[in-house]
């Protein structure tokens, strides 16, 4: 397996006290090429206190390169607003990797619904997240 974290940093959760994919994480699908697929509920709600989303890791299976962008958005589906974003470049030659994205502790209101969406140079990609939320 090739490992390639955007940051050279091997992925963990610091100060981790909520993880609500347990260890399964999320699957996502991108759209068609460039285009965002639908957005994926991770978590229906929060909870009671605002928290900060931290770090997003991803697991894909491909062979070659892509860039992939990803927007996290809360609020009820349908109606979605971004709160995060970013991009990660994979490049393997293997069939599964790694990558990690760190959005500096954004901060999600109590009660909120949390989701994901994805694009990419690929079509119909699925992706593998797994969230860091602090309390």
């Amino acid at each position: 397996m090739t490992t390639k974290v955007e940051d050279g940093k091997t992925p963990r959760f610091d100060n981790q006290t909520s993880h609500p994919n347990d260890s399964t994480g999320s699957t996502v699908t991108s759209g068609a090429s460039n285009t965002y697929g639908s957005w994926v509920e991770i978590l229906a709600d929060i909870g009671s206190i605002d928290k900060y989303l931290n770090d997003l890791v991803i697991s894909m299976a491909i062979s070659g390169s892509v860039m992939t962008q990803i927007e996290i958005g809360i609020g009820a589906g349908g109606s979605e607003i971004v709160i995060a974003s970013g991009h990660i470049r994979f490049v393997s030659t293997d069939t599964h990797i790694l990558g990690k994205i760190n959005l500096g502790k954004v901060r999600i209101p109590s009660g909120s619904r949390l989701a994901i969406h994805v694009r990419d140079g690929a079509s119909t990609q699925d992706y593998l997240f797994f969230i860091s939320l602090l309390s």
